[in-house]
């Protein structure tokens, strides 16, 4: 006959699993506590992961608008755009009091983002889309719906801008003669007003007056002379983290001024500065502060973990003492607690792996490396906890254990 297999101990497996079975059934509020414990610290662990995780995943995505009002140059404008800090730049830039033809007065504007003064669609001239129009540089421009029929145009059609100030300008520099005439002074204005095609038709009921000018057409109006300062520029800054580099950079190479501030109490020229970073510092406060609990709440967890089933050994002396007597070896006795307790944990590790997906919401990224790690040396932890409380205890003859109070 074949013998019964046999532990490296000296007990053979099946008597060894259904004494741990039946010590399981009659010490049965010991294994539930240990069974819950496990998972409850284990759970606890995932949790906090997960919430650390989605924390950095929310601050990762936060967006900060970046404003910047008066005195920025169309140039200056451009260089924060390719900095490396900004990205969706918004431009804009209004003449008041400017005339269409001879008798038609609105608003001339100049931005970058069409959607940023209407929302309604564009109708472009055949060719043109919103892409090439704010890639080209050139003579062109779209107006509203109302004014084009009232002013009687069509797409492609070229309108004409009349600013006195250029004139006088040309004028007082002797670049043109002075007109002798009124008919003469029409004639020196139609000869030098810019004109611009008409690209693009903005579908909205808006009766405003008002031509609208693509990237870079405001470099062929001559009234504007060779510098553009802008109303405003907004954009997104690309990672929270570079909030205070980005002022920084902003506030020394590009916006400050002698004697100005880019904070809106110095020099009316000079650019006014505005980055609300308020929300995102809360939120990368309490990543922090879950950062900063992370690892001691770990530590906490591996540390009753394994205490748990040491104080179960010690309470478990006279016990020990009787299967000592009763002729099981040292190593099998220690096998028998690792055993039973290392299957306990086993247990709640795998309760506390199905719950957590259901309290995310079937979530299953709550599975990252860091749970699957901790569990894995929660389990050997408690286990090597177990074997040393269990080979410290029976350094002691099976009499004493016997003797032993619990």
């Amino acid at each position: 006959m074949k013998r019964a297999a046999r532990t490296s101990c000296g007990v053979s497996f099946p008597v060894m699993a259904r004494y741990v079975a039946r010590h399981a059934r009659r010490s049965f509020a010991g294994t539930l506590l240990a069974l819950l414990l496990a998972a409850f610290l284990v759970g606890t662990v995932g949790q906090m992961a997960q919430l650390r995780a989605r924390y950095g995943d929310l601050l990762s995505s936060v967006e900060v608008d970046v404003r910047i009002f008066g005195g920025l140059t169309y140039e200056k404008a451009k260089s924060l755009e390719t900095s490396g800090y900004l990205r969706d730049p918004v431009y804009l830039k209004t003449f008041d009091n400017v005339s269409y033809e001879l008798y038609f007065a609105g608003t001339l504007v100049f931005t970058n983002r069409i959607d940023a003064l209407f929302r309604e669609t564009v109708t472009w001239l055949e060719g043109w889309d919103e892409e090439s129009a704010m890639a080209t540089g050139g003579k062109y421009c779209l107006m509203p719906a109302p004014m084009m029929e009232e002013m009687g145009f069509q797409l492609g059609d070229q309108v004409r801008i009349n600013e006195t100030d250029c004139l006088q300008k040309l004028l007082s520099t002797g670049q043109i003669p002075l007109p002798k005439s009124n008919e003469d002074e029409f004639t020196i204005r139609d000869a030098y007003r810019p004109k611009l095609t008409i690209i693009g038709r903005i579908e909205t009921a808006d009766t405003q007056r008002m031509v609208v000018l693509i990237p870079e057409s405001f470099r062929f109006l001559n009234f504007l002379g060779s510098t553009l300062k802008l109303d405003s520029a907004a954009y997104k800054l690309n990672n929270y983290h570079d909030a205070e580099k980005f002022r920084d950079f902003a506030t020394k190479t590009l916006l400050s001024r002698k004697g100005s501030t880019v904070y809106g109490t110095g020099a009316s020229s000079a650019p006014i500065l505005r980055m609300d970073t308020s929300d995102a510092d809360r939120l990368n406060r309490s990543h922090q502060l879950l950062n900063a609990m992370f690892p001691i709440s770990v530590a906490a967890a591996l540390i009753l973990g394994t205490m748990l089933p040491i104080l179960i050994v010690l309470q478990s002396r006279q016990e020990a003492g009787i299967i000592r007597a009763l002729g099981w070896p040292k190593g099998a006795v220690t096998l028998r607690y690792v055993l039973e307790q290392g299957l306990l944990c086993l247990a709640g590790i795998l309760i506390a792996f199905l719950t957590l997906p259901i309290i995310n919401g079937g979530d299953l990224t709550v599975f990252r490396p860091v749970l699957l790690g901790y569990a894995f040396v929660h389990l050997l932890a408690a286990m090597a906890g177990i074997a040393v409380a269990s080979s410290l205890t029976l350094a002691k003859s099976p009499m004493a254990l016997l003797q032993a109070k619990e």
